[in-house]
């Protein structure tokens, strides 16, 4: 998405696209099939989809660290930037969650449950709200938001290492909870203690990226990582999965999946990649609308189950639940997305302020 802090990368927005679209198959698929543990790598990606969120994580502290660069971030024109960018959309899927709930669902929430889901912080109906289940992740996201001016400010005074230590910190602190509990799946899976590695990640990926400009372009690069990638999601899919709850490798997976993903990152944005420039164009629009996904396609989905089915494509309920999703699911929650970004988002985008500073430009006595 094209902002006004620095030059755009078009091909970020291709990675957003294809990080909603692993999230809009994954929960298609399963609103079907359960746990696969499939044998083939490529299915696996669409049984553990929910890797998508991984690959956001990712991209938020990449592009974050790419716009800021060596210079300096104003706390509080960032965080109003933020909100106008995710807030009005967000509210109008969890105004319309809340109103779903009290009258068609019998559950009368008042205020106070509106407020719970604004703050960012999980609320404790989030597990009965089938629609818009997957707002938990816009927390988290926005707990990264108020932590990244000084995640950037301590990386510029202490250097990379800084965000090496703290990835090495939660990594530790999630191997003490599940030692003391047995289990740590939840608190890396939805939580910042585990998302926060990915964001790291993407961090110095970025400042990999802005100090070796050009770095890993042959786009047998980009093959090599993504062979890894997938290669990675298949292994964890056919050993451990996303429904196993006490398996230790939670403790180190979600910085595996950020690792994986940054080097995808990495030499997808650098790789020389002969696409027609109609269809680079095509993705990156899809990508801008790629908030939108994410956050409707749960209410698509449901609609689609109860009067489309599957389309009988296949021999089992796994491929044609695929074919499906792919044919039918994806396109028609890009065109409902589309309707939301026109009419909900992209009008608040020009409230967006300049966030970043050069140091030269502070005023006296600040610095």
């Amino acid at each position: 998405m094209k902002g006004i802090q620095a030059p755009y990368l078009e091909r970020l927005d291709h990675l957003r696209f294809y990080a909603a679209a692993l999230v809009v198959l994954f929960h298609f698929f399963h609103s079907y099939a359960p746990d696969l543990r499939a044998n083939n790598p490529l299915m696996s990606l669409i049984d553990e989809g929910h890797t998508g969120i991984g690959l956001f994580m990712v991209i938020s502290g990449f592009v974050f660290t790419w716009i800021a660069r060596e210079r300096d971030v104003r706390y509080a024109p960032f965080l109003f930037s933020r909100f106008v960018r995710i807030y009005p959309l967000f509210i109008f899927a969890v105004f319309l969650q809340l109103m779903i709930s009290t009258y068609n669902e019998e559950r009368n929430y008042g205020f106070l449950a509106l407020l719970s889901w604004l703050m960012p912080f999980r609320s404790e109906t989030v597990p009965l709200s089938q629609y818009f289940v997957q707002l938990w992740t816009i927390w988290v996201e926005f707990q990264f938001y108020l932590l990244f001016p000084f995640l950037h400010a301590f990386a510029l005074r202490y250097g990379q290492r800084y965000l090496l230590a703290l990835v090495g910190l939660f990594i530790l602190i999630r191997a003490l909870v599940f030692l003391a509990t047995g289990s740590v799946r939840f608190l890396a899976y939805e939580t910042i203690f585990g998302r926060m590695d990915q964001f790291l990640i993407g961090m110095l990926a970025a400042h990999l990226y802005l100090r070796r400009p050009g770095m890993a372009a042959d786009p047998l690069w980009l093959l090599a990582a993504s062979a890894v990638a997938v290669t990675g999601i298949h292994v964890f899919s056919r050993y451990v999965g996303f429904t196993d709850l006490q398996h230790p490798l939670w403790i180190v997976w979600t910085t595996v999946e950020g690792l994986l993903w940054a080097g995808v990152l990495l030499s997808y944005l650098n790789a020389r990649l002969a696409l027609p420039r109609s269809a680079e164009r095509v993705i990156a629009a899809l990508g801008a609308t790629s908030f939108s996904i994410y956050v409707m396609h749960n209410l698509v989905i449901a609609v689609l189950k109860r009067h489309v089915g599957l389309l009988p494509i296949g021999a089992d309920t796994f491929t044609q639940a695929v074919w499906t999703g792919l044919l039918v699911a994806l396109p028609a929650v890009v065109a409902l997305a589309g309707v939301t970004y026109f009419l909900i988002e992209r009008p608040f985008l020009g409230f967006r302020r300049r966030y970043v500073v050069d140091p030269a430009a502070r005023p006296p006595g600040q610095g």
